[in-house]
């Protein structure tokens, strides 16, 4: 039961990437248009903490992998010496390099997502001032003037 955990966190990457890669193209597409840019930005945020929540599950079973690996690798080094330990470690490299490969995309997707987040909220906001705004209450203009000079009855 405790391989299926482990095999989900393999294939963590593969999800990755035939799911939010192509969210990515896709948004890529929408900030090319200005009507779209807001979109665009909120949709690469969501990207970003995606991949962020998905690298960092992806990273805490490493570590904890990884913490196994230190205690056979420190009992190499004291009972064996030096060279085995260079060889049993540069064998757990070459046997796990594939792996660490397949988290260059959810790296890149999280850093430039960020970036592109940003620069597009940026861009939003000095080409129409209210385009960040989307929620905003606008009140109608009788409404408003009547609540300019009074305070009205539950105001102090």
């Amino acid at each position: 039961m405790s391989n299926v955990p482990l095999t989900a966190i393999n294939w963590l990457p593969v999800i990755f990437d035939w799911g939010i890669v192509p969210f990515a193209v896709a948004l890529i597409g929408m900030a090319a248009h200005r009507e779209t840019r807001h979109i665009a930005a909120l949709g690469f945020l969501i990207a970003a903490g995606i991949s962020a929540a998905l690298l960092s599950l992806l990273v805490a079973a490493s570590v904890f992998f990884l913490f196994g690996y230190g205690r056979a690798v420190i009992a190499m080094l004291l009972n064996f010496g030096p060279a085995v330990t260079r060889d049993y470690l540069a064998t757990l490299v070459h046997q796990n390099a594939l792996r660490l490969l397949a988290v260059l995309p959810m790296i890149a997707t999280v850093l430039f997502s960020t970036v592109a987040a940003i620069y597009l909220r940026r861009a939003t906001s000095a080409d129409a001032p209210d385009a960040g705004r989307l929620f905003r209450r606008r009140m109608p203009d009788d409404i408003a003037a009547s609540h300019n000079g009074d305070p009205g009855p539950f105001r102090s």
